[in-house]
C-alpha cells in the first residue's frame, strides 16, 4: 500500500506539480529527517535538546502529511494552505533556532508556497520566509553590519532567482492548459462537424433515393398499372391484346426489379453506419439464427481493417444473400459464415451442409433470390465491377459454399 496516497485534481490538464506530488511529498520528508539525523548526530548536547529537535521535526512532518498529503483537495485554494504555510514556517523557524541544518527545511517551504497557492499570494508568502531567513540567519550568526548585508543579498538574489524560475513554469503550465482547452474545443468541434456531415449526407442520400425512385420505380409501376388495366378491358374479347399488355408488365416489372436491387446494392446498411464489417456481420448472422433455428457461426480471420464503403457493402450484402439462399432453398442444420483480413484482399466465405445442386445443371437460376433477396446475378455483377471473384461450389448432398473475394487497395490498410 502506497503510504503517500495521492488523489488527482480534475482539471482540464492535470498540474505538473500535481503529477509530480509523490516526489514532492517524500523530498521534502527526507529533508526533514536528514536535517533531524544530523541535528540529533550533535556529541555536544543534552538529551531535552534533542528530544526538543525530535518532537518538532515529528511535529512539522506531522503537520505537513494532515494539511497536505491527506488534503490534496486543498491546492490552490488559499484559507487552509495558508494555514498550513503558518505552521510550518513556526515550525521551522524554531528547528532553525535549535540547529542551522534545519535551514534547508525552511527554504524548501518556498517550493511549497509555489506549488500550493495562487502566485498572488505564494509570492508574498515566499518574501516573508526569505525575510525571517535573513533575520533568523544573521541573529543565529551574530553576523556584524557588512557580513549581514552580503547575507541580505545573497539571499534577496536566490528569492529573486526562484520566483523567476516559478513564475516561468507557471507560465508554461498555462500555456499547455490552453493548448489542452484549444484541443479539446477542436475536438468538440470536429465530431460536430462529423455529425453535420452525417446529417447531410443521409438527406443528400434520401434525397437522391427519392428521385431515383421516381425517375424509375413509379414510372415503371404506373406502367405496370395502365398494362394490367388495358388488358383487363381487352379480356375476354381481344384474348391476344391482353396478352401483349400482360407481357409487357410483366417486362417492366422485372426491370423495376433490377432497378430496386440496384439500388438497395448501392445503399450502405444502417448496421455498418453504427458497427465495424466483422461486428454488423456477427450481428446479422445471429440474428439468422434466432430466426431461422439454424446453427450459425461467424468468424472472423486476420487483421480487420477499415475498408472502402463500397466493399464492406458488397461483403455484407452477400452474406444476407447467401444466408437467405441457405434458409430457402439449402434445408441445412449448420452454416458457417467466415470473413477473412488478407494482405491484398478481403475474402467472404459462406458454407452450409444443405442439400447442395449441381451447378452445371443450370438449378443456380433457383437461387437468385426472386421472393425478395438481392439474387446471385446481382451479387455476380457487382462483385466483378470491383475488381473481384464470385464462387459457389456445390453438389447434389454435399452443401454449398459460396467465396467472394474483393482486392484491397494498399492505402486503405
Amino acid at each position: 500500500m502506497n503510504p503517500l496516497p495521492v488523489q488527482p485534481i480534475n482539471k482540464i490538464a492535470m498540474h505538473i506539480w500535481d503529477r509530480w506530488a509523490s516526489v514532492w511529498h517524500w523530498s521534502f520528508l527526507g529533508f526533514v529527517v536528514v536535517a533531524t539525523l544530523i541535528a540529533l548526530s550533535e556529541s555536544e548536547v543534552t538529551w531535552a535538546w534533542r528530544g526538543a529537535v525530535f518532537v518538532l521535526a515529528a511535529s512539522l512532518s506531522l503537520w505537513y502529511w494532515g494539511m497536505i498529503v491527506r488534503h490534496p483537495e486543498w491546492r490552490q485554494k488559499p484559507r487552509p494552505v495558508l494555514v498550513y504555510l503558518a505552521g510550518a514556517i513556526v515550525l521551522s523557524m524554531t528547528l532553525v533556532g535549535l540547529h542551522p541544518v534545519f535551514f534547508m527545511v525552511a527554504f524548501s517551504l518556498w517550493a511549497h508556497a509555489s506549488r500550493l497557492l495562487p502566485m498572488r499570494w505564494a509570492i508574498p508568502v515566499v518574501l516573508i520566509d526569505a525575510a525571517l531567513l535573513a533575520g533568523q540567519w544573521i541573529i543565529e550568526l551574530n553576523l556584524p553590519p557588512a557580513s549581514a548585508l552580503a547575507l541580505i543579498v545573497i539571499i534577496a538574489a536566490s528569492t529573486l532567482g526562484w520566483l523567476v524560475l516559478v513564475l516561468w513554469i507557471d507560465s508554461i503550465i498555462h500555456q499547455s492548459e490552453q493548448r489542452q482547452e484549444l484541443i479539446e474545443a477542436l475536438e468538440t468541434t470536429r465530431r460536430e462537424l462529423a455529425a453535420a456531415e452525417r446529417q447531410a449526407g443521409m438527406l443528400e442520400e434520401r434525397q437522391r433515393m427519392a428521385r431515383e425512385i421516381h425517375d424509375t420505380l413509379a414510372q415503371g409501376f404506373t406502367s405496370i398499372v395502365m398494362h394490367l388495366e388495358a388488358a383487363e378491358q381487352a379480356l375476354p374479347s381481344e384474348a391476344e391484346i391482353a396478352h401483349q399488355h400482360l407481357d409487357q408488365a410483366r417486362r417492366t416489372a422485372r426491370d423495376s426489379l433490377e432497378e430496386a436491387r440496384r439500388m438497395i446494392w448501392a445503399t450502405r446498411p444502417e448496421l455498418l453506419e453504427q458497427a465495424s464489417l466483422p461486428d454488423a456481420l456477427t450481428h446479422i448472422v445471429a440474428r439468422w439464427k434466432e430466426e431461422s433455428n439454424i446453427s450459425a457461426t461467424a468468424a472472423i480471420t486476420g487483421t480487420p481493417h477499415p475498408l472502402p464503403a463500397d466493399l464492406e457493402v458488397t461483403l455484407l450484402r452477400a452474406a444476407q444473400e447467401a444466408l437467405a439462399n441457405a434458409r430457402k432453398h439449402a434445408r441445412a442444420g449448420q452454416v458457417t459464415v467466415t470473413l477473412s483480413y488478407m494482405n491484398d484482399l478481403v475474402a467472404l466465405d459462406v458454407h452450409d451442409n444443405g442439400t447442395g445442386f449441381d451447378t452445371r445443371s443450370g438449378k443456380l437460376q433457383s437461387h437468385t433470390g426472386v421472393e425478395g433477396g438481392f439474387g446471385l446475378q446481382a451479387m455476380r455483377e457487382r462483385v466483378r465491377q470491383l475488381g473481384g471473384s464470385f464462387l459457389i461450389e456445390s453438389a447434389p448432398g454435399e452443401g454449398t459454399t459460396l467465396v467472394v473475394e474483393l482486392p484491397v487497395a494498399e492505402s486503405t490498410k
